[in-house]
């Protein structure tokens, strides 16, 4: 297992960029680097926004409870969650304090931009977004105002001057379509031999646009 926190240094960040590399049958670490957000983006954020949806108080996961293991299983340590009554605190503590440090390691590490990183997390959020309404219909306007709140937020939630996930995000009104991709996450790029899945689901290379 690897703690979340060990993943800031760079030592123990590239050893553990590289070994996924050969898992995953990734070209390098850069591309690994993308994977490896998308699985974390896919998991950490919906502990926190499942709360401010369902509970009464809102949680925050300090990135010293998280760890990742070989098989990329993302566990948490309960007894170090914290449960605050303000959304806002949570929102900070989400993306500034927890997920951004992260993305600046692999950002350093790797020379990938940071602009994937965070459409890498954008698309994940979107996809719960999605996915919650598809589950519970009868709670639209609670989901569709959470969406809002979270495209509301300033740069400083981000440890960012602009909010960098703005333009990637779905509409708060239209939170069941699918939004292709503005950035290229390299999913294409991994060896897929067993995969009949070749590019993401919302690969802007499918598009008229196009990346690379």
């Amino acid at each position: 297992m690897n703690s979340i926190p060990s993943l800031l240094e760079e030592t123990a960040c590239i050893e553990f960029l590289q070994h996924q590399q050969k898992r995953i049958c990734a070209p390098n670490i850069k591309v690994t680097a993308s994977m490896m957000m998308k699985k974390y983006a896919q998991v950490l954020p919906s502990h926190v926004l499942n709360s401010m949806l369902w509970e009464e108080k809102s949680k925050i996961i300090p990135i010293s409870a998280c760890t990742i293991s070989e098989k990329l299983d993302v566990q948490v340590k309960t007894e170090q969650i914290i449960y605050v009554d303000s959304r806002h605190e949570a929102w900070k503590e989400l993306f500034s304090q927890h997920l951004f440090p992260l993305l600046q390691s692999f950002h350093k590490r790797t020379n990938l931009p940071a602009f994937i990183l965070w459409e890498n997390i954008a698309v994940r959020i979107n996809s719960f977004f999605r996915k919650a309404l598809e589950k519970y219909p009868e709670h639209q306007q609670t989901i569709i105002q959470l969406a809002k709140e979270l495209n509301q937020l300033d740069g400083s939630y981000f440890n960012c001057d602009t909010h960098p996930m703005k333009t990637y995000l779905v509409d708060p009104n239209s939170l069941g379509e699918h939004k292709i991709r503005r950035t290229c996450c390299y999913f294409h790029k991994l060896d897929k031999k067993k995969e009949s899945l070749t590019h993401c689901l919302v690969c802007p290379l499918q598009s008229s646009n196009g990346c690379s």
